[in-house]
């Protein structure tokens, strides 16, 4: 079959480096190895490094199965702010323009949601011929936004954000299917739409595949942590890996390693990665000698500080996006097979509370005490860690995810 993806906000296969595989990448790579064409539209501005990819408008083959199609769109350096927005709203008027004068249709489409504007040109174009479309929904926009104004003047966020939300709902009501992270953003999104529930309705987690490291890469990565101060020792070390961004609560970690220091306790944290808060995170980590802030780092890293590591911590922002989803970095910490430390409700709550997969945390004290317990119990840390990556092989191996939702879009354009 011949099948589009359209995706932004995340890695392609164009991009230099090692970047970690998002949605994008890993359901081309499935669909390929299955023997369907594949065509990626996404946006020429790289939304993790806040650059443009050089490429404007342009056709890439990564292979003879596999194209790119990049979009122009103005680019924006905050996360949250209407160059964001303005950028959404363009990269929309772009490619309706390169919808309305190409030529060919596919089989199928997936539809990353959001952008909300760029979902819609998408999912209206495919309408019109015809062609049934899977909705990816990851966030919860338009009503996340609606939520950052004061309570008594929301009901004016929500009338200035008409366009939105009807742009949304017309979206999700057409699709054949919607497909998400987690089983409460499906029903978060047919909640919203007035959507009754279908049978392609599919939960298809954020999951990524297990990587193997040879010999030499993994000595080249443990010497370059060892130059890092980060050495392969008996401290009990916590690690991080993400967006620094105000997702998270890096503030009850500060607090926490003050704390386990002043007990004594041998402790560190490393947190990996980059974004708007990277200034004052390596700022505020010069006073303390328990807590390491390193720039982005690529797969051969996590992995090889994974081993030397005693737990991962996910300090998730409890936002109702994130409480009742299951965001990507909780299933990282069961694949590399480390205790879960997360302050997140929710659905992650359950999970650690019913799988036994860790501990959740509500500020510093109580995160300081779990990493007691851990530290001083080592059979406790064995059997978390067994726990932990027991559930990832039986709810988020990602062949098992990849292989179904493949499935689940060839049935459906099967049955249309």
């Amino acid at each position: 079959m011949n099948i589009w993806i359209f995706q932004t906000g995340e890695p392609l296969h164009l991009d230099a480096g090692n970047p970690r595989p998002m949605r994008a990448i890993n359901l081309a790579n499935s669909l390929v190895d299955r023997g369907h064409s594949v065509t990626i539209w996404s946006s020429s501005f790289h939304h993790q490094e806040k650059r443009h990819r050089g490429f404007i408008n342009e056709r890439i083959a990564i292979n003879e199965h596999l194209e790119i199609r990049l979009i122009h769109s103005p680019g924006y350096r905050k996360n949250i702010s209407f160059s964001r927005l303005y950028d959404h709203f363009i990269l929309a008027v772009n490619l309706n323009k390169e919808l309305k004068c190409h030529v060919g249709i596919p089989d199928i489409a997936f539809i990353g949601y959001p952008p909300i504007e760029c979902a819609f040109v998408f999912a209206m174009w495919l309408r019109k011929k015809n062609i049934p479309y899977i909705l990816d929904v990851k966030d919860q926009w338009p009503t996340i936004l609606t939520q950052r104004f004061p309570k008594y003047i929301r009901f004016l966020g929500r009338l200035a954000l008409f366009p939105y939300y009807w742009m949304s709902k017309k979206t999700m009501l057409y699709s054949a299917g919607i497909s998400a992270m987690s089983s409460g953003f499906v029903d978060w999104s047919l909640e919203f739409s007035n959507r009754s529930k279908s049978d392609f309705d599919f939960i298809a987690p954020l999951t990524s595949p297990m990587v193997s490291l040879t010999s030499f890469e993994e000595d080249l990565a443990m010497s370059w942590w060892s130059e890092k101060g980060v050495y392969s020792n008996n401290c009990f070390r916590i690690m991080f890996v993400g967006s620094f961004s105000r997702a998270f609560d890096f503030n009850t970690i500060f607090n926490a390693a003050s704390i386990l220091s002043a007990k004594d306790i041998c402790c560190e944290f490393i947190l990996c990665g980059d974004g708007e808060l990277s200034f004052y995170l390596r700022n505020r980590a010069k006073k303390y000698n328990n807590v390491k802030v390193i720039e982005w780092v690529d797969q051969a890293k996590i992995i090889t500080l994974s081993s030397i590591s005693s737990a991962f911590i996910a300090p998730y922002i409890n936002s109702s996006d994130f409480i009742i989803s299951i965001p990507n970095k909780v299933i990282d910490a069961l694949k590399l097979g480390l205790p879960l430390l997360s302050s997140l409700r929710g659905e992650v709550g359950v999970m650690i509370e019913r799988d036994k997969v860790g501990f959740s945390y509500c500020d510093s004290n109580s995160l300081s005490n779990c990493i007691e317990s851990l530290v001083k119990d080592d059979e406790l840390q064995k059997n978390l860690s067994i726990n932990a990556l027991s559930v990832f092989k039986s709810r988020f191996e990602y062949n098992n995810v990849y292989n179904s939702l493949v499935d689940h879009l060839e049935s459906i354009a099967i049955k249309d």
